[in-house]
């Protein structure tokens, strides 16, 4: 298993590809993604992942960096960790990255309703890029995960 400046690492190589390929996309004007990019969508599809890539992970089920990054908030993740058991169902790649979004959604939802904040106003293009590029980057690390793994194996 890589650790965690490794996952950092990986991850940000991945995002660098994925920008990238976004960039050459919209200056070519490849359909779709000249339909559904802009610069908004974009950064918040990359914050979305780098945010993931820091504080979201299929390893918040162990005191892994991104929950230790969480600081005196981490308790919020204490009942993923108490479900999800290390290497089980966290890693795999729908149930782990769906179960870590739902969780956060039912934080903002919270954060949103105490706060008196509409989430309808929130464009659901932006709603999409940013559980998009949480999704991706938990699926990114599964996949490095697996592929050390199996590299270890040999």
């Amino acid at each position: 298993m890589p650790d965690g400046k490794t996952h950092d690492a990986i991850n940000a190589a991945v995002l660098t590809i994925v920008l990238a390929g976004f960039y050459y996309a919209v200056r070519e004007g490849i359909d779709p993604f000249i339909t559904y990019l802009d610069n908004y969508t974009i950064i918040i599809f990359s914050a979305a992942y780098i945010f993931a890539t820091l504080f979201l992970s299929p390893d918040l089920d162990i005191n892994s960096k991104p929950y230790i990054r969480w600081g005196i908030l981490k308790g919020i993740w204490w009942p993923y960790k108490e479900i999800f058991k290390h290497r089980g169902l966290s890693h795999h790649p729908v149930i782990g990255p769906l179960s870590i979004v739902l969780n956060l959604l039912i934080i903002v939802a919270a954060v949103f309703l105490i706060a008196g904040i509409n989430y309808e106003t929130i464009p659901s293009s932006f709603v999409i890029a940013s559980i998009t590029g949480m999704v991706f980057s938990m699926e990114v690390h599964i996949i490095s995960d697996s592929v050390v793994s199996k590299f270890k194996s040999i």
